[in-house]
């Protein structure tokens, strides 16, 4: 069974609507669950207004409106790390109107750190649960990173897992890994165990992505792959627009924890009836399993010789485009190490090369910038002081037709001018946030930031894979994903870090950074309808128009 034989069969499955419908719920599906746990940090952190627990004044029923005015600092600051240091077990004796008498009465004493911390919030969070204020506020980011620390290192071992055990199997264990670390993160009542789950729940979401983004497209046919492919991340916004409600209807962060976590048991019926890719049992040598998987049921003859003879044939098939076409067939699965070092090699040819290291370092700031960007404005709803349920709703609602406009534009605009003009957009919608005073304005142009930069991941994966050859293709898009992942990495700092310093910093620094890599993107040259090299010596022989250069700042073509 050569990739020929392939095509024509998959095109034939794929003649049964019902079947592709099928494949591809299976597949995108679980995006859902991805897309609310990472986006639940919104409410599961919080950011209530706290000042210091006096616990004597509480044991004598002082209301916390009552500890706060006499204890802190500023009474109307939303954050209270220290407190005067008073004799409270005198104002306990005294009650509350003595006090406000010897306060104002006497030198205020010297300051000291709070030790407890009293919180003001409907909706009890991480935060208050382990008092991650003051001088441990950092660990409130750190439980978002810990999800975007397993996105990474999921990608990283799931991409090796699945070449050496299956597509499914890397399926059906990342589903098992979401149905137990999710609840046991919403009863763990130890933070870093708590940070564990995040990390764990990350690395499924990881998991289930790729694997079924692999099954879906090693399961199709070019003519559907690319709709499918792009309509793929349609579950992220649905699992957005879910997120509220369910936020909405919990009374704390455990309960919603729970609500995220549960229903994933669904994901059982996935593990069962989601088949493996025959590309990938055809590279293992089980023949027999990927004619079952493709025919079913059906009696169709097909020569067995051709398929045991198919790697013989592909080894000594002497044109470049027949040994391109089955080399996803017949490669040899070397252990992962030697393939960790391959990989390391075909990166570092891309570094060796001038022309080829311009492109790499221009696409990771590309990449970084629109992932940083992404996760700043999703998880931005408190500084921008807008209705965290709307907020996250709006958000899924606007994100779906990102992944549509795409597949309409780039059939007819280049990959420049696309990527350019979407950076550039969400880049002035962004800075305008600095002139505007009213929560719905901000909230809109906000979501038209958001909107753009859902757009744009497909404009610059495009364009990233079409700037370098075949033989170092896959290296360029590897490490252009671990760096957007480290701008999901970082998104929180800014939210949280930045955003306390002043509200407009996590925005306005998303703007500048989406603006200069809107004019970054100038300097590549274009590569809608060009041919795709194959290997490392044809980047000598381009045309210098065809180089990284100021000069590419004027050409779309």
């Amino acid at each position: 069974m050569d990739a020929g034989e392939l095509e024509n069969a998959l095109e034939e499955r794929s003649k049964n609507r019902w079947w592709l419908c099928t494949l591809f719920v299976l597949a995108s599906s679980p995006g859902i669950f991805n897309s609310m746990h990472i986006t639940s940090y919104v409410f599961i952190s919080g950011n209530p207004k706290f000042w210091c627990d006096i616990p004597e004044l509480r044991k004598a029923n002082w209301t916390d409106e009552e500890i706060r005015n006499i204890s802190a600092i500023n009474p109307q600051a939303e954050e209270n790390c220290f407190m005067y240091k008073w004799n409270y077990k005198y104002f306990e004796q005294i009650g509350f109107n003595e006090s406000v008498n010897y306060v104002q009465n006497n030198k205020k004493p010297t300051e000291v750190k709070c030790t407890k911390y009293l919180y003001e919030e409907d909706f009890p969070t991480i935060v208050d649960e382990w008092d991650l204020v003051c001088e441990y506020g950092t660990l409130k980011s750190v439980a978002q990173v810990a999800v975007a620390l397993g996105k990474f290192f999921g990608a990283f071992f799931f991409g090796m897992f699945a070449d050496k055990f299956g597509r499914k199997k890397c399926f059906v264990f990342s589903c098992f890994l979401y149905i137990v670390s999710g609840p046991i993160a919403g009863f763990a009542h130890d933070y870093y165990l708590f940070l564990v789950m995040r990390l764990l729940i990350g690395i499924a979401g990881s998991g289930v992505y790729e694997s079924g983004y692999t099954i879906l497209t090693e399961l199709t046919v070019k003519n559907h792959r690319t709709r499918l492919g792009c309509l793929y991340n349609i579950s992220y916004s649905v699992g957005l627009m879910i997120l509220p409600l369910l936020a909405y209807y919990s009374n704390n962060w455990r309960e919603l924890q729970y609500y995220l976590s549960f229903p994933a048991v669904i994901l059982l019926v996935h593990c069962w009836l989601i088949p493996e890719s025959p590309r990938w049992l055809i590279t293992q040598g089980k023949f027999e399993k990927a004619r079952n998987l493709i025919y079913g049921e059906k009696k169709v003859e097909i020569k067995l010789d051709t398929v045991h003879e198919a790697p013989q044939q592909a080894a000594t098939d002497t044109t470049a485009t027949r040994r391109n076409t089955n080399s996803q067939f017949n490669e040899v699965h070397h252990p992962w190490y030697k393939r960790l070092f391959s990989a390391a090699q075909r990166l570092l040819k891309i570094f060796a090369s001038s022309e080829l290291r311009k492109r790499i370092i221009i696409c990771y700031f590309l990449w970084f910038v629109a992932s940083m960007c992404y996760f700043v404005i999703a998880l931005n709803a408190h500084n921008f002081t807008a209705n965290k349920y709307w907020y996250v709703a709006l958000n899924g609602l606007s994100e779906a037709p990102g992944y549509v406009l795409p597949l309409l534009v780039l059939a007819f605009v280049g990959r420049k001018l696309t990527g350019t003009v979407l950076f550039i957009i969400a880049g002035v919608a962004l800075l305008l946030i600095l002139l505007l005073n009213n929560s719905v304005a901000i909230m809109v142009v906000a979501l038209i930031g958001r909107f753009c930069m859902s757009a744009v991941f497909a404009v610059i994966i495009l364009h990233t894979s079409e700037l370098f050859p075949t033989s170092n293709r896959n290296s360029a898009i590897g490490t252009s994903l671990t760096m957007a992942q480290l701008g999901a990495i970082v998104a929180p700092f800014i939210v949280d870090s930045l955003g306390d310093i002043h509200w407009s910093i996590p925005s306005t620094l998303c703007g500048v950074t989406s603006i200069s890599a809107g004019l970054l993107i100038l300097l590549l040259p274009e590569t809608r309808n060009k041919p795709l090299m194959d290997n490392l010596q044809e980047i000598h022989s381009i045309k210098s128009k065809e180089k990284v250069s100021c000069y590419n700042c004027f050409s779309f073509s």
